[in-house]
């Protein structure tokens, strides 16, 4: 009796053993987001950079310290109509990062002021494939149109 059911264990074994080889996973989503959000005659583009990924002439620049797990947020706002226009300041502009878990942290953002106008910058700190949501709320007229954009996105440090 014993012998029957090794041999049985030992056939169900190979049998769960059986079939195909699940290879390697799909690879991951190819990250297209446009970088803009319009609302009424307002545009807003956005970016999230790794800082490590910038230039070091263009990061010390800005005074960012590069870091492998640090990225850059960058935002601007211009008319959504033309090319070449000059860039709007923002009245009220709020970003947040919002973690896998539903935590919230609030942005600081830091102005710059540029040739061709503001540009709003922040540093985010990045997890090894844990996706990460930033909000953005702006507004650039009183009584305006606000603009919102979400975006999640996903960082390979390794």
């Amino acid at each position: 009796m014993l012998l029957r059911t090794q041999i049985f264990a030992l056939s169900c074994l190979t049998i769960c053993g059986c079939g195909d080889h699940p290879g390697s996973p799909p690879p991951a989503r190819e990250f297209a987001d446009p970088g803009f959000v319009t609302a009424g005659d307002v545009r807003l583009y956005y970016a999230l950079t790794l800082t490590s990924d910038l230039p070091p002439a263009i990061a010390g620049s800005y005074d960012i310290v590069q870091r492998p797990n640090l990225a850059l947020l960058t935002i601007t706002i211009a008319p959504a109509a033309g090319a070449g226009t000059e860039r709007l300041t923002a009245i009220e502009l709020q970003a947040e990062a919002v973690t896998l878990i539903g935590e919230r942290q609030a942005l600081s953002l830091r102005l710059v002021n540029e040739p061709g106008g503001p540009t709003y910058l922040a540093t985010v700190t990045v997890r090894h494939r844990e996706p990460i949501t930033i909000e953005i709320r702006a507004r650039t007229i009183s009584g305006g149109p606000e603009i919102n954009a979400r975006w999640t996105r996903e960082f390979y440090l390794e």
